[in-house]
């Protein structure tokens, strides 16, 4: 090389060797190996093998980045898949659940009820029968046929409530008139109607319900458990008989039915004569 080379020669050329001088020709300075820096890298010619080794490690780096975002992704959709198989298991359970009622209840309609399950339901719908004294059970049951022991009530003669009405000042007029006849007459008792579905109950021109029947004889619950036990039997018994004097009266087949009152009337009878005879001793020591 001389003096005259191109510069392009020079770039193999370690300007840092210590062989270079200020006096060096340009041909000795081409002559020179290059030095490698302590990065690896060369300062001129081709890169050395370490590099291939950085950039290969760099590549199986991004190789398993890739692989790992890959599987990430493969199992999320795995994930995501199970919960819709999950999803699509429950539909068809919940579609197995509605075919079996379905047959069943085709089964019910083909075969007939079924009789365990009328039972279950029948347990389940049992109500418990109500726990009562003697007495409350006499009560009970004499409300269940009152009307064969007692008189009518209320009464239906219209001169008992005469009495009632003008010690109110009312006048009973009836429907067909009440469109004629003026709210009050000399005397200024107004005018009211008895209501044909409710005797001894009656409505003035204001809408307003008068009761007038008598509540102290009304059969009910509370009147009857003022009364004794022994004066309840009497009574229950009474209603007794005249029931069963009554059936004879229908046109149905009652035998059954029949032979159930008798049963109640006698065990009755039973229960009344050990009630009087509990009752004497006291009522004899009370007098």
């Amino acid at each position: 090389m001389d003096d005259d080379a191109p510069l392009s020669n020079l770039k193999n050329v370690n300007i840092k060797s210590s062989a270079v001088d200020d006096n060096m020709t340009l041909a000795a300075l081409a002559q020179a190996k290059p030095k490698a820096d302590t990065n690896g890298k060369s300062t001129g010619g081709k890169p050395k093998a370490g590099k291939g080794k950085g950039k290969a490690k760099g590549a199986a780096k991004k190789k398993e980045e890739r692989q790992s975002s890959s599987s990430d992704s493969s199992s999320s959709s795995s994930s995501d898949s199970s919960d819709e198989g999950d999803q699509g298991d429950n539909k068809k359970a919940k579609a197995k659940a509605t075919k079996s009622q379905r047959m069943a209840l085709l089964k019910r309609e083909r075969d007939g009820p079924d009789e365990d399950a009328d039972e279950e339901d029948k347990k389940d719908n049992l109500v418990k029968k109500r726990d009562r004294t003697p007495k409350q059970q006499v009560v009970a049951d004499l409300l269940c046929r009152w009307w064969y022991a007692l008189p009518d009530w209320p009464p239906d003669d219209q001169e008992f409530y005469k009495p009632k009405l003008e010690e109110r000042k009312l006048r009973q007029v009836t429907i067909q008139e009440w469109e004629w006849v003026p709210e009050e007459d000399e005397r200024g008792f107004k005018k009211v109607y008895q209501l044909s579905q409710f005797r001894g109950v009656f409505r003035n021109s204001s809408g307003e319900m008068i009761d007038l029947r008598p509540q102290e004889t009304c059969p009910c619950f509370q009147n009857f458990m003022k009364k004794d036990l022994p004066e309840l039997y009497d009574l229950l018994v009474k209603a007794y008989e005249g029931q069963l004097k009554d059936l004879a009266n229908s046109k149905y087949n009652e035998e059954r039915f029949r032979k159930e009152l008798e049963a109640s009337l006698n065990k009755t009878r039973n229960k009344s004569y050990e009630a009087k005879k509990i009752a004497g001793p006291k009522r004899s020591r009370i007098a």
